[in-house]
């Protein structure tokens, strides 16, 4: 499982016995020191070679990405999330492994107007999403090679939980801090995917898989609004609700954090970028999991709850 020592991959480790995964990362976990660790790099083809060599490998789970929105290039993206395929599919073909599960993202349909389905010609506008697009491409050129080989694309949008420290953990620690506020009318639809439930999900195609490629997306219901997504954390930290300010004014207060990015070269949780982004409309339909038969235990509301009572859990420890 590469990439496996980071958020997504605890929680494959949370409900699969550690000896059954390989993980394959340039990190050790922290989280937990009995899993079967291989440092490697999934850019080096003799790194991949020789660590699946040693074992006994029924599927891929490729978790590795680059998908941070500061500080890379255009081709460091490409290096792992297409070369980095190409290098994991010549090693399976070679080491007799036939199913192979990609993470890719639903940043694949970048431009299409929103709600976004798996039906949709993939649109992508920024280096990630192109790139993801790249590795879906080499996995399907993979699977046309062997009418045994199963591939499953999951495209989930942003997934949040327990033990994630990036957008939505930024999002409840402003709320908390009593630093958020509405932006607008908040009425845009931000798809988010909870962890427990996509890795559930995955693990539930998986035994269902039969050969060729099989595409999906994946959110969580209810869909709710960046409003709404503000509020339920609010509630859950029992925080009065944010009070709203108009979209021209947090643009023009945006601005002097855009000057201190680029005098510093640091990335700062506040940008005009980050802003725009934040009161776009990302919305992604993922009824085709449904209809596979598979039902989330949480939903998310609940998954946002979860995550503050561990975001909690964690402030007090510090």
């Amino acid at each position: 499982m590469p990439g496996a020592s980071g958020f997504i991959g605890s929680h494959f480790h949370d409900v699969l016995d550690n000896d059954t995964i390989v993980n394959l990362d340039l990190v050790k976990p922290k989280w937990n020191q009995k899993s079967l660790y291989e440092k490697g790099d999934i850019r080096s083809k003799e790194s991949v070679d020789e660590i699946l060599s040693r074992y006994k490998c029924e599927a891929i789970i490729n978790l590795a990405a680059e998908h941070k929105d500061f500080g890379l290039a255009r081709e460091d993206y490409f290096r792992t999330n297409e070369l980095g395929t190409e290098i994991l599919c010549d090693a399976a073909t070679k080491h007799g492994i036939n199913t192979f599960v990609f993470y890719s993202s639903v940043a694949v349909y970048g431009n299409n107007q929103s709600p976004s389905t798996v039906e949709m010609a993939p649109n992508p506008n920024l280096p990630y999403g192109e790139s993801k697009l790249a590795g879906e491409a080499v996995l399907k050129k993979w699977a046309a090679e062997d009418p045994n080989r199963k591939v499953l694309i999951m495209r989930p949008a942003l997934v949040y939980g327990e033990r994630n420290v990036a957008n939505m953990y930024r999002l409840i620690d402003q709320i908390n801090k009593g630093r958020y506020f509405h932006i607008g009318k908040g009425d845009n639809v931000k798809s988010i995917a909870y962890v427990k439930n996509i890795v559930q999900a995955t693990l539930y195609l998986i035994d269902n898989l039969e050969p060729g490629v099989h595409t999906f997306n994946y959110a969580d219901s209810p869909q709710l609004t960046s409003r709404k997504i503000a509020e339920t954390i609010a509630t859950a930290l029992k925080r009065k609700n944010p009070i709203t300010l108009p979209y021209p004014l947090v643009t023009a207060m945006g601005l002097p954090f855009d000057l201190a990015i680029k005098v510093t070269g640091k990335d700062l949780p506040i940008s005009t970028s980050r802003i725009k982004k934040f009161c776009t409309e990302t919305y992604h339909k993922a009824v085709k999991v449904a209809t596979q038969g598979f039902e989330p235990n949480y939903s998310n509301v609940e998954g946002l709850q979860n995550m503050v009572e561990w975001y909690l859990k964690k402030q007090n420890e510090n």
